[in-house]
């Protein structure tokens, strides 16, 4: 018995049959997570040492191939290569296709700690990077208007930054550009010569006199309190008063016992309340202004963050009308004209194959057929990728 006799006997069967498919397909289509890219764990591992202020050469003899050496002898290598610059070492891992990139980050794991007492003391210990196409921000916003470069970014950090991370699906907001606050302290080397002081005596100083600690316990009935020696600098003029050093003085009349003299900091310096050295810059419109990038959770639909987090710019335009927040770039709209274009394309397509097969057959009822078969095998699809879980990216639509 064929396919079709049966079809022709048995039309409300068939009928249910495809209208089951196409309310399975809706369905499958409101859940299917939207993305830019589809998940793809590439098979490439980047270790990542560094090695503050030293030469490339001596980076790639004490560090870059002893890290060649471990890596190479995981099992799954196919190809190694390393980037040795001053302060920095990079070497790459590319794995087979198919490798499950979980185990092999294991077993490069086990091997760097092979070799983290033969690395240099001053190296830092090796991080393992992961080439994720995912760990790229799905938005940029700019934030502006504040009374300075540094007050706009202290309002990125604690008040649009945390705003936004305590939606659903972001997974961080990083902020970018700006300035940082930094507490500068310049000596002279003449006093410090004439005090006979050195810097490491000033820094051994100010580390004592910044530092807080625990105090031991006190026991008040049946309750045992923890107690903190707090030592830390509350204001800038607190650190000019830390004393780095002591000279004996001599007696001013006869017969007095000469005494100690205490060296303040702010007698061989000053202490300068400025800012960090400036290392990214963030423009938008041609002016300076602070970014924040923001990064979805795995498996987050890139969309409804999207939305979720323009609502809340809005709300927070509404809520900080000093500041103007203006989205620079955004996946979402890239990912929407997608869709939109293969939705385009379905009815267009559609529409042609009917108005083709109506001019050549004469009947309606043939390209009718016809014409509902394309919708509805692509409505179908979107069943089987939510099967199959896949995503609606550029790759799959």
């Amino acid at each position: 018995m064929s396919i079709p006799s049966t079809s022709t006997r048995r039309p409300v069967a068939v009928a249910m049959l495809f209208l089951a498919v196409i309310l399975l397909g809706i369905i499958s289509f409101v859940r299917l997570p939207i993305d830019l890219l589809p998940d793809v764990s590439y098979p490439r591992l980047v270790v990542y040492t560094s090695y503050p202020d030293v030469a490339p050469a001596e980076v790639e003899r004490l560090v870059t191939e002893r890290v060649e050496a471990q890596g190479a002898a995981v099992p799954g290598v196919e190809r190694v290569t390393s980037v040795s610059r001053e302060g920095v070492s990079l070497v790459t891992l590319r794995f087979s296709w198919g490798t499950d990139m979980d185990f092999a980050m294991l077993n490069v794991r086990e091997r760097l700690d092979n070799i983290r007492e033969s690395l240099p003391e001053t190296a830092s210990r090796p991080r393992i990077l992961r080439v994720d196409p995912e760990s790229e921000p799905i938005m940029a916003i700019s934030v502006a208007g504040g009374t300075d470069l540094w007050a706009t970014k202290e309002a990125a950090e604690s008040v649009f930054r945390r705003r936004l991370e305590q939606l659903d699906g972001v997974a961080e907001a990083a902020v970018t550009g700006g300035l940082d606050r930094e507490i500068q302290v310049e000596v002279d080397p003449r006093l410090m010569d004439s005090y006979g002081l050195s810097f490491s005596q000033v820094t051994q100083a100010l580390a004592q006199a910044n530092i807080s600690a625990p105090g031991g316990t006190i026991l008040r009935g049946r309750y045992r309190y923890p107690l903190r020696t707090l030592g830390e600098f509350q204001t800038v003029d607190q650190i000019g008063d830390v004393v780095v050093g002591r000279q004996l003085a001599p007696s001013r009349t006869p017969g007095e016992e000469a005494g100690f003299r205490l060296i303040l900091l702010r007698d061989i310096g000053q202490v300068v309340d400025g800012y960090a050295e400036r290392e990214s810059i963030a423009r938008y419109n041609g002016e300076e202004s602070v970014g924040v990038l923001v990064f979805k959770e795995s498996g987050a639909n890139t969309v409804q963050v999207a939305e979720d987090v323009n609502a809340t710019l809005e709300q927070l335009q509404s809520e900080y009308p000093d500041f103007h927040l203006d989205v620079a770039s955004s996946q979402a709209g890239f990912i929407a004209d997608s869709i939109s274009n293969v939705v385009q394309a379905l009815v267009f397509g559609g529409i042609l194959a009917f108005l083709v097969l109506f001019l050549f057959l004469r009947d309606p009822r043939y390209p009718v057929a016809i014409a509902l078969a394309i919708p509805i095998s692509v409505v179908g699809t979107f069943a089987l990728m939510e099967a199959a879980d896949i995503s609606l990216n550029s790759m799959s639509l």
